[in-house]
């Protein structure tokens, strides 16, 4: 892409795939938990604005730093 800027062409940045999400590790169960939806789950018209189920993925517990 693009853009032109008073009389320059500038080269924009691409959008990232995933946004980013991919290199980052995410705390799904938190988000949810935490209210990411304004700490309410409800349904309407046969849709959830939070699936009530997920599949979380098994993790390793934190590690000491001072071991």
């Amino acid at each position: 892409m693009v853009i032109v800027k008073e009389g320059k062409n500038v080269q924009a940045k691409t959008d990232l795939q995933y946004e980013g999400k991919d290199m980052v590790y995410l705390d799904i169960d938190r988000i949810i938990n935490e209210g990411l939806s304004g700490g309410s789950v409800h349904s309407r018209h046969d849709t959830t604005n939070i699936e009530e189920a997920r599949n979380l993925t098994e993790e390793e517990p934190p590690s000491n730093i001072n071991e």
